[in-house]
């Protein structure tokens, strides 16, 4: 009995998809007009597409942390923050925030392009997050923790636009984090400072002079700027290849969209007019 329960559900099953066949066939007219239809139009539309190129650059945190182990704890007994020069987190944060892209937004060079006008010096507030929204649309950053890494990326019609707008968000990067760093140092120092002739222990004079020197250093390094936060790995290159459009791509996508769509379209026709006979 099972097994002419089984040879009856195979039985069963040929037949339906024999039934699917025969819809098909009696309907590939549809089926293939739809496809035709659908890759002719995608072929021609990505004919008329801009072309798209990238550029990219990667980037690593510089960690300095000579002396600071040993420094630490002091720092807590007296009260400063010793600012940490730089962390992953920290560096992606910048790198996606409105501070630095509205800098680059400001930039003469760019302000044409994001904001498709002549560039005035005191914009209002609508216009810079206007260009900061079309700045968002451009530029992408991941962070790779497993590698330490941070890749950034901007796509744009104009190759060399790419490649500028990366160079441009890692100097005003350079000179945010450049500029933080000796402010809190500048602070630190003078706080410190102060502290010197309010303390008669030699001990603690000697502890606070190594983080007086160490807020100099610290002050003095980021005057230099180049690698100080972070070094850049992989610097942003004129690409000489679009990424898109990919009219292959495109065309395949649609090939196989407007195949499901006509095998929909064509057994939805078929049920609708059987169901019409009967």
């Amino acid at each position: 009995m099972q097994e002419i329960a089984e040879n009856y559900n195979e039985i069963g099953l040929i037949d339906n998809i024999v039934d699917h066949l025969n819809v098909i066939r009696k309907r590939y007219k549809v089926i293939f007009l739809i496809i035709i239809t659908s890759v002719s139009a995608t072929a021609g539309i990505s004919q008329y597409k801009p072309d798209i190129y990238k550029a990219s650059a990667v980037i690593m945190p510089v960690m300095l942390q000579q002396n600071q182990n040993r420094l630490s704890a002091v720092d807590k007994q007296i009260g400063i923050s010793m600012p940490t020069l730089s962390n992953i987190s920290e560096l992606e944060s910048l790198l996606n925030s409105n501070i630095l892209m509205e800098k680059v937004v400001r930039n003469k060079d760019f302000y044409p392009i994001f904001l498709n006008e002549t560039y005035v010096e005191n914009p209002g507030a609508e216009k810079i997050w206007k260009g900061i929204r079309f700045l968002k649309n451009i530029y992408k950053v991941k962070l790779d923790h497993k590698k330490g890494i941070i890749n950034l990326a901007v796509e744009y019609t104009n190759p060399k636009t790419t490649a500028d707008v990366i160079t441009c968000i890692l100097a005003e990067l350079t000179d945010y984090m450049s500029s933080e760093a000796k402010r809190v140092a500048e602070t630190n120092r003078k706080y410190l400072e102060s502290l010197i002739t309010k303390n008669a222990d030699p001990l603690i004079k000697q502890k606070v002079y190594s983080l007086v020197a160490r807020q100099i250093e610290i002050s003095m390094m980021a005057e230099v700027k180049e690698n100080f936060a972070f070094k850049v790995l992989d610097p942003p290159r004129v690409p000489d290849i679009k990424i898109k459009p990919s009219i292959k791509k495109d065309v395949m996508f649609s090939f196989i969209i407007s195949l499901f769509a006509g095998l929909l379209i064509a057994f939805l026709t078929e049920y609708v007019s059987v169901r019409f006979k009967k």
